[in-house]
């Protein structure tokens, strides 16, 4: 049985249109009709919720009227680099019932020895998993009043304008 050069040809090309049009409905699939980036199963990003109950363990919320939690990471350049803000945060509460708090996933020792390293000091210093005090990522500053219920927070390396507008809450 011997096949026709035009038949094999007719033949080769129905199956070329076939795979792409497969392909090409493939494709529209994958991109064309992408499931939503905040579908239930994507990790949402994690932050602070305004109202909301701090939840770390050894603070009394009471002794002061505001608290400032400093969420920060020792290998974080975005937290060394805002070490003067730190700083003047420091010396603007002094006469000031505010708290301040810097928390480390790290352990406590090696925390504060790098707040020394950086010239932070006057700081109380804990260790808690970041995602428990529902940051996702660093530096994270959270204000809350006296019975930890988070009033404000900010993220990330502060503008001008956000470091003065933290300063000008407390």
């Amino acid at each position: 049985m011997k096949i026709s050069p035009q038949k094999l040809e007719v033949t080769a090309n129905f199956l070329i249109i076939v795979v792409a049009v497969l392909f090409g409905t493939v494709l529209i699939q994958k991109y064309l009709f992408a499931k939503n980036p905040t579908s239930s199963n994507e990790k949402a990003r994690v932050q602070p919720v305004i109202g909301s109950k701090m939840n770390l363990s050894g603070v009394n919320w009471a002794n002061q009227p505001k608290t400032l939690i400093l969420a920060l990471q020792t290998g974080c350049h975005f937290c060394n680099e805002s070490a003067s803000f730190y700083k003047r945060i420091i010396a603007s509460v002094q006469n000031k019932n505010v708290q301040l708090i810097a928390v480390f996933p790290s352990g406590q020792e090696e925390s504060a020895a790098h707040l020394n390293e950086l010239g932070l000091t006057n700081l109380e210093v804990k260790q808690s998993p970041l995602n428990r005090l529902q940051v996702g990522g660093t530096p994270t500053l959270i204000l809350t009043n006296d019975k930890g219920e988070i009033m404000n927070y900010w993220v990330g390396k502060l503008t001008p304008g956000k470091e003065a507008e933290v300063i000008s809450q407390l």
